[in-house]
């Protein structure tokens, strides 16, 4: 079956249409009505239901979400608002509608919205904010959000707050309040076991939804809108997370309504059936190798710069996702952000210089032209064809690959302890602001195959990703995160292999809100689950 759990999709499916009313798959997306108030209720059976092919991310409370990647955070959003939040032009005003920042950079005044109520019905206020931030510190988000940068908030008025920082924060509307969601003081102030918590008032938001169903088993959700939210009309009744295993299957079968892939032959396939497509507009994702810099040859970088020669990316790219994917930049950063070094080492396929390095190194080839001296394991989470070609191009130049491949929980243990030799691994959140690199780089990021094992001691890098965190001016910030990219493409402690582009694979007769949002939800994640494109108006 198309579900893991098929008494789960078969329940939260039956769940949607008596939620649903009359709404079909065929239904077009709403718009503001100006039909009298006593037939509001039929117009909003015309709503239509959204359906997503997802997998199963954890309990969408703030603290119990999955942080293995992005789903968690999406499915919790449509639940909790943040002070800020991004739509196709970047940082909007969401849960506060204005700020200002003092002269030294140092504070951020922030007006709220007035009228706002959570779920329950009380009222939204000021205390919340500050009770929210304190609250963190003792009980650490899941996500991103570096609150080590806050000296303090606290509220000045009924509804106006003050946040004071340690030090300069660049990325603080973005990456900040734009991604830490406010909970209620008075639900969570009782609760002292905060990933544990599972009363229903644990889902207990702002936001444009209420949980309306949640199969903890299957891991499939089911959101119902707010019609009394405050930025706006919901415009949809409700939208649904299937934990499917084949999403285009699903999609035929219009089981679900939308689903991402990053497989362009299946982009093609579904156009010819008259699906529409949505490319991710600033690509923001990538497929790397970890390299151990422990490891007692591969602490050496002009190994790991032959291993980079060795390897024609283009082509592996073209073979696995198709299309026209991006081949991956030595500096991190994809070639289509803003944030893109174009002057960074290319290491475009050279055998050639692959072998002139490795003989420099003192790894002769023998007689069958192997290089005895260089056997090498790559560790996988799961059957990787980027790890089966790679084994086949080093192989061109000498060098044995072994694959080794274990779970999950094996994989990101041996990266917390430097047990392997290169690991392969894939990441979103690129498209974001470039502060990921320090994250990444300085060991502070929270998704746990990011910032595993030691951090990079390059002086001169911890020196730079420390500075932009601090710089206010756009520009100088843009030359320090440029020469970043220049170290990380010199020194190698990663190789981006390719930058996966991502497709919504959807039907405009079904709904056609969706846009890409300027540098990512939230972090920087690529996809088109936004709750912004269910609000009428966004403003």
């Amino acid at each position: 079956m198309l579900s893991r759990t098929k008494r789960g999709l078969g329940i939260l499916l039956s769940s949607i249409m008596i939620f649903s009313g009359c709404s079909t798959a065929n239904t077009p997306s709403a718009t503001k009505s100006d039909k009298p108030a006593d037939n509001q209720a039929a117009v909003a059976q015309e709503k239509p239901s959204v359906r997503i092919g997802w997998q199963k991310s954890g309990y969408p409370s703030p603290f119990a979400f999955s942080a293995s990647g992005p789903g968690g955070y999406l499915h919790s959003s449509f639940l909790f608002d943040t002070l800020t939040w991004k739509d196709d032009k970047g940082v909007i005003p969401w849960l506060a509608k204005s700020w200002k920042q003092s002269d030294d950079g140092l504070s951020y005044t922030f007006e709220l919205e007035q009228g706002v109520k959570w779920h329950d019905g009380v009222a939204f206020t000021a205390d919340d904010v500050v009770f929210t931030f304190d609250y963190y510190k003792k009980n650490p988000f899941p996500w991103t959000g570096d609150i080590t940068q806050i000296e303090s908030v606290k509220k000045t008025g009924d509804t106006t707050v003050v946040f004071k920082l340690k030090n300069k924060y660049a990325p603080f509307l973005s990456d900040l309040v734009g991604i830490m969601p406010i909970i209620p003081k008075h639900i969570w102030e009782k609760v002292d076991k905060p990933i544990a918590y599972r009363d229903p008032s644990a889902l207990v938001g702002t936001g444009p939804f209420t949980m309306k169903e949640y199969d903890e088993k299957s891991g499939q959700y089911l959101f119902a809108a707010n019609e009394n939210y405050f930025k706006g009309k919901v415009n949809v009744k409700d939208v649904a997370y299937l934990d499917v295993q084949n999403k285009i299957l699903s999609l035929q079968k219009n089981e679900i309504t939308a689903g991402t892939t990053l497989n362009y032959p299946e982009v093609e396939q579904l156009q010819k059936e008259g699906f529409d497509v949505m490319k991710n507009n600033q690509t923001g994702s990538a497929v790397r190798v970890v390299f151990n810099l422990e490891h007692p040859q591969l602490k050496d970088k002009r190994l790991r710069q032959a291993l980079a020669y060795a390897l024609d990316r283009s082509e592996m790219a073209k073979k696995i996702v198709g299309g026209e994917p991006l081949v991956g930049s030595a500096g991190v950063i994809p070639p289509d952000s803003s944030w893109y070094n174009k002057d960074v080492l290319k290491y475009d396929y050279n055998t050639a210089k692959a072998d002139e390095l490795m003989d420099q190194l003192g790894y002769a080839k023998n007689a069958s032209g192997v290089r005895e001296a260089l056997k090498l394991n790559m560790m996988v989470s799961s059957t990787s064809k980027e790890a089966q070609m790679m084994q086949e191009m080093l192989k061109k130049v000498g060098i044995t690959l072994n694959i080794q491949q274990v779970d999950t929980a094996t994989f990101t243990a041996a990266m917390g302890e430097n047990k392997y030799d290169m690991a392969i691994t894939g990441h979103i959140g690129l498209s974001g602001d470039p502060d990921f690199l320090r994250l990444w780089f300085l060991g502070s990021a929270s998704n746990a195959f990011a910032a595993r094992g030691k951090s990079f001691t390059n002086a001169e890098f911890q020196k730079l990703a420390e500075a932009q965190l601090q710089e206010l001016d756009p520009d100088k910030r843009k030359a320090e995160v440029n020469q970043m990219q220049a170290i990380l493409s010199d020194e190698l402690p990663t190789l981006v292999l390719y930058h996966r582009p991502f497709y919504l694979l959807y039907k405009k007769s079904d709904f056609n809100g969706w846009f890409n949002t300027f540098g990512g939800i939230a972090d920087g994640i690529p996809l088109w689950d936004n709750k912004a494109a269910f609000i009428d108006g966004r403003k």
